[in-house]
């Protein structure tokens, strides 16, 4: 039984068979008598012993238990035996034919397999790929790629296949690939050298591999922005063309990150050129070296005794500069580290926002311009649809396309001197900010007021119990822009209206022993005046027949008015003791909205302001269930106790009085508000009297809110 021991080859711990490393012993004893009379003997063996050790290590690092009798011919025959070396040096000298076939650049003819085999020597899991490598002579990572390819994108075939070539073919230590190997290129990489590899494995510019890997991502986008005005095809030829390309490449590139090995080394680097490393080669690189580092040498003895009198004298007059400014240096140092953090961290926010806007203009137009019939429902003035074009195409679209431009420069590695770009981007989306400032103004303006509507509904009253349901069929899209059919139902729009089933269902108990039903018709808008005539303008119908108050489905907005938040409340009052039950259909052709008003107080110019929050929410109270109300206007099931199943009510009593004593509390801090208030207007200018004149609706609407907070506590 052989005897394994570890050696430290070139700093590589590498364990090897006892006779295995006399043959390491002989070979290079063998390099040192045919390098006895070369320049640079001693550096030309080190780096022949470091390539060895190279090609050890990857074994060890294969799976090999240690370094055996077959891998150090191996090694050998792939270096070059001194022996060989000897015949070519006499056939030169001779005149014969031309020099070895070991020299640079240069490959032995492949010798042909007549049959497949697993390599025992170049194997990761079986050996599989390495011996279809083998068999075909390539470098095994273009064969793991493809078995990685087809495996993650062909739904596990290349699983199966490896499986069953694994069991079918038999085992064989087979000679070592010598030829080009595929890398990643460290020195021509943007993200991880891919494509500086492949580039270097092909020889060809990596430029243009750059461009293919990114080419399907640009011309999706691009033939995605193009296709817009003609939408139902622009939506199959980019996904369908380039969409799955963009997919793919991605794909592959990532695989290939993950499969292939980086070239760090400097004989790594001449495999991936194609070239082939061995002892004339590694020859050839020192003497080269050294030829570059001679010249180096002789150029600076040249040109040392000027220096060293230059040197001299300039030193002695700069002496006392350089102590005065040491401060200064440390100052200028410490900014620079503040300098490179704060690019650091301005690159950071930048490419957020970059990419934050870019996500944005994807989103609207493959999603927001997909809504185009409603934008006649949205802008009240030719100024608001600038404003929006203006935050598409400079807010938006301008960010993106300077970023794709900077992206295809970088990948062409194209530099400009000019920054007219930049100014130019930077103009065109100082425009967008401008767009976005007047457009969120121009619609804030339009939610200053809010305004509702009220409208008595007279039914007959009901014998028994009132049924509350739906029997219009339920609002759907039916309009012919195809890819707005993603979330058909609840709305529906045509040429001149937009229909809404935004309405919402409060139930209160009556004030007499009848049944009472409102509804209020509800919209915001720039003043009292436009807000009140938004909300008069809905189209709302409610019917009532045979105990069953029939609902509308939903309610009609015109083109003329827009869309401001308008909904409906349908108040139903309910008298003590009496009934009410609710249809499945409330539930299916109903959303329901609440809408919360709150008016807050401005200090600066002591007056309220409105604001609102709409939260969307299920229904209330269960269906087919009759419901009974209560004298504390609360609604429950009479077949569930109220002890035990407290489910069933509109609101706990204990959260009543909860929310009762944060009323009173609230209603407290009120009252010490406005004897605050009373002392502040008496100081005030008449300007300010007409602004608080002018808001007078304001101020109506939070004496509103303290009456009904008081009713609520009494």
């Amino acid at each position: 039984m052989k005897k394994i021991i570890n050696i430290n080859l070139s700093g590589r711990v590498i364990p090897i068979e006892d006779t295995a490393y006399e043959k390491l012993q002989n070979y290079i004893e063998s390099l040192r008598r045919y390098f006895a009379n070369e320049e640079g003997r001693d550096e030309i063996i080190n780096d022949i012993e470091s390539r060895v050790a190279e090609l050890m290590n990857e074994k060890i690092r294969k799976g090999a238990n240690a370094i055996t009798d077959a891998d150090m011919e191996e090694i050998i025959s792939s270096m070059g035996r001194t022996e060989d070396f000897e015949a070519a040096d006499l056939r030169d000298e001779a005149g014969g034919s031309q020099k070895n076939s070991g020299s640079a650049g240069s490959y032995t003819e492949p010798k042909m397999r007549t049959r497949l085999y697993r390599d025992a020597n170049d194997k990761v899991i079986g050996g599989v790929c390495a011996g279809l490598a083998n068999y075909l002579n390539v470098d095994p990572a273009i064969i793991r790629l493809l078995f990685a390819i087809i495996t993650f994108g062909g739904f596990g075939f290349g699983v199966l296949a490896y499986i069953l070539m694994w069991i079918i073919l038999p085992e064989e230590r087979l000679e070592t690939y010598s030829g080009r190997r595929l890398y990643r290129n460290p020195d021509d990489k943007i993200i991880a050298g891919v494509a500086g590899g492949i580039a270097a494995y092909f020889n060809k510019d990596s430029k243009i591999i750059r461009l293919i890997f990114v080419a399907p991502l640009l011309l999706n986008i691009l033939i995605g922005i193009l296709s817009i005005p003609f939408f139902s095809l622009g939506a199959v030829l980019p996904t369908v063309a380039f969409g799955s390309l963009t997919g793919t490449f991605v794909l592959v590139y990532i695989i290939m990150w993950i499969v292939l090995p980086e070239a760090n080394t400097e004989y790594q680097k001449m495999e991936m050129r194609g070239e082939k490393v061995d002892v004339n080669r590694i020859r050839q690189n020192v003497q080269d070296r050294a030829k570059e580092f001679g010249a180096e040498v002789k150029t600076a003895a040249q040109h040392f005794g000027q220096k060293v009198s230059a040197y001299s004298k300039e030193r002695g007059r700069t002496f006392a500069k350089e102590v005065n400014e040491a401060a200064k240096k440390s100052c200028s140092g410490f900014g620079h580290a503040i300098g490179v953090l704060f690019k650091v961290f301005f690159f950071f926010i930048a490419g957020s926002i970059a990419f934050g806007l870019f996500v944005a203009l994807v989103a609207l137009f493959f999603g927001g311009v997909a809504w185009w019939p409603i934008n006649k429902f949205l802008w009240t003035s030719e100024w608001q649809k600038l404003f929006a074009w203006g935050t598409v195409l400079f807010f938006l679209a301008v960010p993106l396309i300077a970023f794709i431009t900077w992206l295809v420069r970088r990948i062409m590695r194209v530099r400009s001197g000019r920054g007219y770009l930049g100014w130019t981007f930077g103009a065109l989306w100082f425009l967008g900010w401008v767009s976005v400032v007047l457009l969120a103004a121009s619609l804030t303006r339009d939610f200053r007021s809010y305004e509702e509507d009220r409208n008595d509904i007279t039914i007959n009253q009901p014998a028994g119990k009132l049924t509350v349901g739906v029997t219009r069929p339920g609002l759907m899209y039916s309009g012919g822009f195809n890819w707005l059919s993603d979330e058909p139902d609840g709305w529906d729009i045509s040429d001149d209206t937009l229909r809404l089933s935004w309405v919402n269902i409060d139930v209160t108990k009556s004030a007499d022993s009848s049944y009472h039903v409102i509804v209020w018709k509800n919209s915001w808008g720039k003043n009292d005046a436009v807000a009140r005539n938004r909300a008069e303008s809905i189209v709302y119908e409610v019917s009532y027949a045979n105990n069953y108050l029939d609902l509308g489905s939903g309610y009609a907005i015109d083109k003329e008015h827009k869309f401001r938040g308008q909904h409906i409340v349908v108040e139903i009052q309910v008298p003590v003791g009496k009934k009410i039950r609710f249809d499945q259909t409330i539930n299916e052709k109903l959303n329901n909205v609440e809408i919360e008003i709150n008016d807050r107080h401005d200090w600066r110019k002591n007056r309220y302001r409105r604001g609102i929050h709409i939260r969307d929410y299920d229904f209330r109270w269960n269906t087919e269930v009759d419901y009974v109300m209560g004298e504390d206007g609360i609604l429950y099931n009479p077949d569930k106790p109220a002890g035990r199943n407290t489910e069933n009510y509109r609101y706990e009593k204990k959260n009543d009085e909860i929310r009762k004593k944060e009323l009173q509390e609230e209603l407290r801090q009120i009252e010490e508000r406005q004897k605050k208030d009373s002392l502040s207007k008496q100081s005030q200018s008449q300007k300010e009297s007409m602004d608080d004149i002018q808001d007078e609706t304001t101020e109506s609407g939070f004496g509103s809110l303290v009456f009904s907070m008081v009713k609520f506590i009494y």
